[in-house]
């Protein structure tokens, strides 16, 4: 079954906001592989109780507001690399399903996987920090990703997509911390 999720707040004062600013603390950056965006975030959990969330891609949706859960398509049902998954997602009435590949897994420290509609790679690295986790959720649009290139030329129309992702990626690190540090009370 997939996860059902609060979603994006409906269109207002804070969807708009969301879609005309970059949200703070994300930081961009140009590689020769491409453009990457991440956002870190001290959790209070051990890496090995977070690594059981972010490579779950079943319970994703719990957490991402655009995300409502995946399915494994091939493999054992569990995060390996080369396995394949269908993930779902929805802003407001557009749902749309992506094939996705898993392309690192890193137990405990690194998990990341390339949606092949778009072209982008998502991850999560974990490395602990202060009794805790710094969690780091990361998209990295690969050169020659033809989103990417139609998100340039789009100008005013590719930006609040691209700025409404952003604010969602760090939305989504938000309460993947509650969820986790929740459960951490709860043991």
């Amino acid at each position: 079954m997939l996860s059902q999720s609060v979603g994006y707040p409906r269109f207002g004062g804070p969807m708009f906001t969301e879609l005309t600013t970059r949200p703070p603390g994300v930081v961009r950056t140009t590689t020769p592989e491409g453009l990457n965006d991440e956002y870190s975030l001290h959790i209070s959990a051990p890496p090995e109780r977070l690594w059981d969330l972010v490579s779950d891609i079943t319970g994703m949706g719990r957490w991402s507001p655009e995300n409502r859960g995946a399915r494994w398509l091939t493999g054992p049902g569990a995060p390996i690399v080369g396995a394949w998954f269908l993930g779902v997602n929805r802003i407001g009435p557009v749902v749309w399903a992506t094939p996705c590949r898993v392309t690192v897994v890193e137990p405990g420290r690194h998990f990341e996987f390339r949606v092949y509609v778009i072209g982008t790679r998502w991850g999560y690295r974990l490395q602990p920090s202060g009794g805790g986790t710094l969690v780091t959720e990361y998209r990295q649009w690969l050169s020659g990703a033809p989103l990417l290139a139609l998100l340039k030329v789009s100008g005013p129309l590719g930006k609040p997509r691209d700025n409404l992702a952003l604010h969602g990626l760090k939305r989504s690190l938000h309460r993947l911390r509650r969820i986790a540090e929740a459960r951490e009370v709860d043991r």
